[in-house]
C-alpha cells in the first residue's frame, strides 16, 4: 500500500474504497484500474472490493499496491451484502465510498448510508434502459434507489448527466461530468496484428470494418450487419469483424446467414485485450443506438483509426464530424455503408480523421488527466465547508 507517515500538523491520506460487484475485466473495473495507477496516492489511500466473484482485476489492482476484498455474496437478494459491506467501510475507516454499476450501487450506498460516510459517490456509465445488462420489472425502483443513495454521482458525458436529470429526477448540482479516460499503449506489436488478420482470414488486399461491441440491442451491431449487405455491393474485398460476446449473439449470426454474408461478417468473439484488433482495422466503427461514453472510441482515436459512429449518447461530445471522425444518425444502415465506403475510397481523408482523432485523445480523453479530475472531486468532497455544487468538474 502506498501511504504517507503522518508527522507534526501533516495530513495523511484520505482513506477511499470503491465498490464493484465483481473483478472480472468490465468497463468499471478497467476504469478502476487507471485509478489506482494514477490516483495521488499521497493523498487517498485506495481499498477495493467486490461484492462476488474474484477475476483477473484483482490481481492488477495489487500489483498496483492497492488492498482488494472478496464479500464473496453471489446471491443478489442476500443482505449480508449489506453487513459485509458495512463491516468493510468501518475497518477502512473510509471517508469517501465510491460505488460501481448496481449491485455496489445499492448494497453499497446502502452501507455507505449505514455507516455515516460523508461523500458517496457513484459513477453512472450509460443511459436509460440500456444502464444494465439484464431488465428487471424492479428496474424503476432499483433506478430510483440508486439515485438517491449517493450524496454525489459522476456521469461520464454530458448525455448520461441529462438522463440523470429528465429520468431520475436527480439533482444537477449533485453530478459532475468526468468524461472517461484511457491508457494507449505506446505501441501494439505487429506481428501480434498480422497474427489476428491472418486468424481471422483478411487477406493483404482486403479492408477491414472492426467494430468491438457486446451483442446486445443498443450496441447496434443489427445495423452493422445491415450496412455490411450495402458495403458488399459495392467493395467485395471489405470484410466486417465484430469483436465480442453477448445474449443477441445467435440471433446475430442467424442474420448474416439470412443476408447471405457468411465470407464477409466474422464474429471474433470476446478479447482482452483489443489494440491488435484497432490497430489492425481500417475504419472503426461504432453502430450503436444508445451510449454513454464507450472506452472503445477513445481506444480507436487513440491509435490513429479513422472511425465510424453513431450520434448517440456522448459520441457527439468527442466526435466532430468531418473533423477528427464521421458521425451519422442511428439505425441507419444506407448511411453507415457511404461513411464507412467514404473512408475506404478515400485514404487522405482517412488518414487526416485519423490524426486528428489522436490529438484529441492525446488533450482530453489521457487517463492519467482524468483521474487528477476524480482527484480534485474527491479533495473538494471532503473540503471543510464544501459546497453542494460539484458539476463544475469536468474533462474539458
Amino acid at each position: 500500500m502506498h501511504t504517507v507517515p503522518t508527522t507534526g500538523l501533516k495530513r495523511g491520506p484520505h482513506a477511499l474504497l470503491h465498490l464493484v460487484s465483481t473483478f472480472q475485466i468490465k468497463t468499471d473495473t478497467k476504469w478502476l484500474v487507471q485509478i489506482a495507477r494514477y490516483l495521488d496516492r499521497a493523498s487517498f489511500r485506495l481499498t477495493a472490493a467486490c461484492f462476488y466473484d474474484d477475476g483477473p482485476i484483482r490481481e492488477q489492482l495489487e500489483d498496483l499496491g492497492v488492498e482488494t476484498h472478496n464479500l464473496d455474496v453471489g446471491d443478489e437478494r442476500d443482505p449480508r451484502a449489506i453487513l459485509r459491506a458495512r463491516r468493510l467501510i468501518v475497518e477502512t475507516g473510509c471517508k469517501i465510498v465510491h460505488t460501481h454499476l448496481l449491485r455496489a450501487d445499492l448494497f453499497g450506498g446502502i452501507a455507505a448510508r449505514w455507516a455515516g460516510v460523508p461523500a458517496i459517490v457513484s459513477t453512472v456509465y450509460a443511459m436509460g434502459q440500456y444502464r444494465r445488462a439484464h431488465r428487471r420489472r424492479s428496474d424503476r425502483f432499483l433506478d430510483a434507489a440508486c439515485a438517491i443513495l449517493p450524496t454525489h454521482a459522476v456521469a461520464v458525458s454530458e448525455a448520461v448527466k441529462r438522463d440523470c436529470i429528465d429520468r431520475l429526477n436527480m439533482d444537477q448540482d449533485r453530478i459532475a461530468v468526468i468524461h472517461t479516460g484511457i491508457d494507449p499503449p505506446a505501441a501494439v506489436d505487429p506481428s501480434r496484428v498480422a497474427a489476428l488478420k491472418a486468424e481471422w482470414g483478411i487477406g493483404s488486399d482486403e479492408a477491414l470494418v472492426v467494430t468491438v461491441a457486446r451483442l446486445s440491442y443498443e450496441k447496434g451491431v443489427d445495423t452493422l450487419i445491415d450496412a455490411a449487405a450495402v458495403l458488399h455491393k459495392t467493395h467485395p474485398q471489405a470484410r466486417v469483424v465484430v469483436v465480442g460476446s453477448g445474449p443477441d449473439g445467435g440471433a446475430l449470426e442467424s442474420r448474416v446467414r439470412h443476408l447471405g454474408l457468411d465470407g464477409v461478417v466474422r464474429f471474433a468473439g470476446f478479447h482482452d485485450d483489443v489494440w491488435p484488433a484497432l490497430e489492425a482495422a481500417d475504419v472503426v466503427c461504432l453502430p450503436s443506438k444508445s451510449e454513454g461514453m464507450p472506452n472503445v472510441l477513445l481506444e480507436a482515436m487513440s491509435v490513429g483509426c479513422p472511425v465510424v459512429a453513431t450520434a448517440v449518447g456522448g459520441m457527439p461530445e468527442v466526435i466532430t464530424s468531418g473533423k477528427n471522425g464521421l458521425l451519422v444518425e442511428p439505425e441507419a444502415a444506407q448511411h453507415l455503408a457511404e461513411a464507412i465506403c467514404r473512408l475506404l475510397d478515400d485514404h487522405a481523408t482517412a488518414r487526416k480523421l485519423g490524426e486528428a482523432a489522436k490529438r484529441t485523445v492525446d488533450q482530453h480523453f489521457l487517463a492519467r488527466d482524468v483521474v487528477a479530475r476524480y482527484g480534485e472531486l474527491y479533495e473538494g468532497l471532503l473540503a471543510p465547508g464544501r459546497q453542494k455544487r460539484v458539476g463544475v468538474v469536468t474533462a474539458s
